[in-house]
């Protein structure tokens, strides 16, 4: 893989020595994609503000990904530069070792010691149609694209309302800030963002928007409704409406000491109003879970069916609107050779499988290892593979620092 063995050893002694010096903040940055249960616990004053930030630096590269990757398009910008933006451009293998950055700044405010505002902001030089990008061949799961431009990422609200059930709304979040529960203890700060949807990629397809959600809660089990309208914003077409592009999912799941189970369903559409085969209009069904293993190993595993409204027929190998699935199953090894570091692998389906004759089975696996420099910085050195149907298979190496302030 050329060039990409200098990214290991060039990036991991930048974030063993340079971010060495990095101590402010420390303590405890998990995220909120655990039981609703908690509250935020800032004291005895309110309103009462909290505020963390993180910043991530990816040095890395890819083989075997063309610049016309996208439909015959050149890159926004490109792969170190390559890749003209619009126009044709001809094919040519991407084969660059490039830097990109995503920093996030949150502010959680509580009015009660019950309830959470929580507003954040965003910037990252994440190209779009990069390979490392959210339209990218190989998008990771830390890509954003603001043209290093600093951008709102999410305001929303929630409070409890009597002791079992918390409503969340805001006007920019995403589907996972609505939902009880993730069902999946991999990989938490993931690497490929195909194997960090609880294998059921379609049901919990993350997407942004304004929305609504509540979720009921009785000792271990845990039922969440919700939506996403990724066009409430715009004045011409509004939330919940035939032209709008808007997800609606329920999800109901078993919390156990030791494992996690839950069941989810999510209808979608994509503003699609004359009935045409539309590969984003579809309803779809997830099954996931993890397993925790003593104290240091976790396993956990999904499924998911995507059936759309309308299919394309006939029904060839190189039409995508059908049935199709998804799976994935990631492990997580807990202080791994060293107290405080940690490894990971996840495999699972690279994009949704569909079961045509010719089609080549769509699969991605990943490797991490976490090494924690102190309470504050982590390095992460990872690599991939990427088989897609029809294209070459898409070769990885990366090291992520990761700044938690």
């Amino acid at each position: 893989m050329k060039n990409l063995s200098k990214i290991l050893l060039f990036h991991v002694g930048i974030g063993l020595i340079a971010p060495a010096a990095v101590e402010a903040g420390g303590g405890d940055h998990k995220g909120h994609h655990d039981h609703h249960g908690g509250h935020m616990k800032m004291g005895d004053s309110y309103p009462s503000t909290m505020f963390m930030g993180k910043t991530t630096f990816v040095l890395g590269g890819v083989d075997d990904v063309s610049d016309s990757g996208m439909g015959g398009m050149g890159g926004m910008g490109g792969m170190g530069g390559m890749g003209g933006m619009g126009g044709m451009s001809t094919s040519e293998e991407k084969d660059g070792i490039v830097f990109h950055y995503d920093t996030k700044l949150m502010f959680m405010t509580s009015f009660t010691g019950q309830d959470m505002l929580k507003t954040a902001v965003r910037v990252g030089n994440f190209g779009m149609m990069e390979p490392f990008g959210m339209m990218g061949e190989s998008r990771l799961d830390t890509a954003f694209s603001s043209s290093d431009s600093l951008e709102l990422h999410k305001a929303y609200y929630q409070f409890p309302v009597g002791g079992d059930i918390q409503v969340t709304f805001g006007p920019k979040l995403r589907q996972d800030d609505l939902l009880g529960v993730w069902p999946s203890a991999y990989p938490g700060d993931g690497v490929l963002f195909v194997l960090n949807q609880a294998g059921a990629n379609d049901t919990y397809s993350k997407k942004m928007g304004a929305g609504a959600g509540i979720t009921w809660s009785n000792e271990k089990l845990v039922a969440s409704a919700l939506f996403v309208s990724e066009d409430a914003s715009n004045s011409s077409i509004g939330f919940l409406t035939d032209e709008g592009k808007d997800h609606i999912t329920t999800q109901l799941a078993w919390v156990d000491e030791k494992f996690t189970l839950a069941a989810a369903y999510t209808q979608a559409d994509n503003g699609n109003t004359d009935d045409s085969p539309d590969v984003n209009d579809y309803s779809s069904y997830g099954i996931s879970g993890s397993y925790q293993f003593g104290d240091d190993y976790s396993l956990s595993a999904g499924f998911g069916w995507k059936n759309p409204e309308n299919e394309d027929s006939p029904d060839t190998a190189m039409n995508k609107v059908e049935d199709g699935n998804t799976w994935s199953i990631g492990f997580l090894w807990n202080d791994a050779f060293i107290e405080g570091n940690k490894f990971g692998f996840g495999i699972g389906t690279a994009e949704t499988h569909r079961d045509d004759s010719g089609y080549d089975d769509p699969l991605a696996w990943e490797a991490f290892y976490d090494f924690t420099v102190n309470d504050s910085v982590t390095v992460t050195p990872a690599i991939f593979v990427i088989e897609q149907d029809g294209k070459e298979d898409v070769n990885g190496a990366l090291v992520k620092t990761t700044f938690k302030f």
